[in-house]
């Protein structure tokens, strides 16, 4: 559990994508400011004041600050992660959340704010992005560096808060779905077919859209569409000079009209107007 403030002034320090080559082991320290650490790409083991985690692929593990994290194992050789490190609140340094009790808590509601220290966000892509943002304002030279980063850092927060109150009411979840789930985040190049998939789990393309919407709210090829779409967006804003063919190929469009036609339907707007805006 981490205690954070939403919706207060927060200081991003420092952020940075990391790429490890051979394999790491987390450092072994207790940091002043939190520590988000998100996973992009690979798997790995990390340990705060004796608790284990494992993290895979689009998960994100918050390391609250003055607590002990380290390492015993490697990651994957090819791990690829990105980081940001937030100065703490008053209040959440007050409220520690190594050593908060019940009591402490009381009349604090209103402050601070309870968070999984392991979140899955394979499907709060804006998690992603926000820490995304966040490292690209923190290497600018913008001159509301500090206010968009505190901005982006409280929106952050809020898509947390929505993800957990996902997570604390919705149902037991389907673990052929999440499967399903990964291998489309897994294989961006590749656009499945609904029998194709309802073939390879046995099941009919019925009950494959039933229990998608049941798990997702929609069905399996509107969730694959729309997560393409996402992946393309931010595709787009990662790599501004690549051409939109490109993007197509990568996205398993069969090329860039249909691409455009899809991505304005999503949006709003072209991909090359969108990259205006928001590049």
């Amino acid at each position: 559990m981490v205690l954070l403030e939403k919706m207060k002034l927060h200081t991003v320090a420092s952020g940075n994508y990391v790429t490890s080559v051979h394999g790491m082991l987390h450092p072994d320290r207790i940091l002043k400011e939190h520590d988000f650490l998100y996973i992009l790409d690979g798997t790995w083991e990390i340990r705060e004041d004796g608790v284990i985690y494992q993290l895979h692929s689009d998960d994100l593990l918050i390391l609250a600050a003055g607590r002990h994290h380290y390492g015993l194992e490697m990651c994957n050789p090819g791990n690829r992660h990105m980081y940001i490190h937030v100065l703490p609140t008053r209040a959440e340094e007050q409220y520690n959340p190594s050593h908060t009790t019940t009591d402490d808590l009381l009349g604090t509601e209103n402050e601070l704010f309870s968070y999984s220290s392991l979140l899955h966000c394979q499907q709060a892509p804006r998690v992603r992005q926000y820490i995304q943002d966040m490292i690209s304002v923190l290497w600018s030279q913008s001159i509301e560096r500090e206010n968009r980063l505190s901005l982006l850092f409280s929106l952050l927060l809020c898509e947390l808060s929505q993800l957990e109150a996902q997570k604390n009411s919705r149902k037991p979840s389907d673990p052929m779905i999440e499967e399903i789930i990964r291998l489309i985040h897994s294989t961006p190049q590749t656009f499945f077919s609904a029998s194709e998939i309802a073939s390879r789990y046995y099941i009919c393309e019925r009950t494959l859209n039933n229990r998608f919407h049941k798990n997702c709210g929609k069905t399996f090829p509107a969730f694959q569409m729309e997560t393409r779409l996402e992946m393309v967006r931010q595709f787009l804003l990662a790599q501004p000079d690549t051409k939109l063919r490109e993007a197509a190929i990568n996205y398993g469009f069969c090329d860039e009209f249909h691409l455009s036609k899809a991505f304005k339907r999503q949006f709003g707007l072209s991909p090359s107007r969108y990259r205006q805006i928001h590049g």
